[in-house]
């Protein structure tokens, strides 16, 4: 009995040592970024950027300014912040943070946490020409007023070789563990907005719209 008591004291002390996380062994890495709206000649609208097309990753694609949490970051708000204003070429102050949104578990990595924000002067972005082509508004009015397109997306896991199918019942090396979910499509004028961006939009947009609808 004295040995669990010294186990149960030992164990609560290593666990309470520091607050639940979220598993990284599959290499999960987290992010954050701002949905941010500006007021323009049509109302308050989403703002959004197209990326550079000689970036490796997602070359071409809309998104929302953001990137990855850095070590001396120190708060998933100051991540979205900070890479806003590196895109953008705008000041802290620019920025006015008004909530986060749920963060988002992606199928294959990263953790992104959305926040939403107001940017002041946004008539003096400059962008960097590095990482964005352009940046463009969608008025809120209009995506209030739009339905996304909503498809769907299977993703299937497949057993390596080294897999030892032999120590799982009833598997052979045609097993799938297959998972769908929906994604999104917002079609504005020439722009595709689809994927988690669109995602984070949607989610935002049905969070918020009793609020919006009292703006637009």
């Amino acid at each position: 009995m004295a040995d669990m008591e010294r186990l149960q004291e030992r164990l609560y002390e290593k666990l309470h040592r520091r607050p639940a996380g979220i598993d990284r062994m599959d290499r999960l890495w987290e992010a954050a970024v701002l949905l941010p709206i500006v007021c323009t000649e049509e109302g308050p609208a989403v703002l959004f950027e197209v990326r550079a097309k000689t970036l490796k990753r997602q070359p071409g694609e809309i998104c929302f300014p953001g990137g990855k949490y850095e070590c001396e970051d120190n708060s998933f708000q100051h991540t979205a912040i900070r890479e806003t204003c590196e895109e953008l070429g705008l000041q802290e102050s620019d920025i006015e943070i008004c909530g986060e949104l749920d963060s988002l578990v992606t199928h294959m990595g990263p953790i992104i946490h959305p926040f939403v924000g107001l940017l002041h002067n946004h008539e003096k972005i400059t962008f960097n020409p590095d990482e964005v082509d352009e940046v463009f508004t969608v008025p809120l009015s209009w995506l209030l007023n739009h339905e996304p397109k909503v498809c769907g997306m299977e993703m299937a896991d497949r057993p390596l070789d080294d897999f030892p199918l032999e120590l799982v019942p009833n598997r052979d090396k045609e097993w799938r563990y297959r998972k769908t979910y929906n994604v999104y499509f917002y079609l504005y004028k020439d722009y595709v907005i689809w994927g988690l961006t669109a995602r984070m939009l949607y989610a935002f947009l049905k969070r918020c719209k009793p609020v919006l609808h009292e703006f637009t």
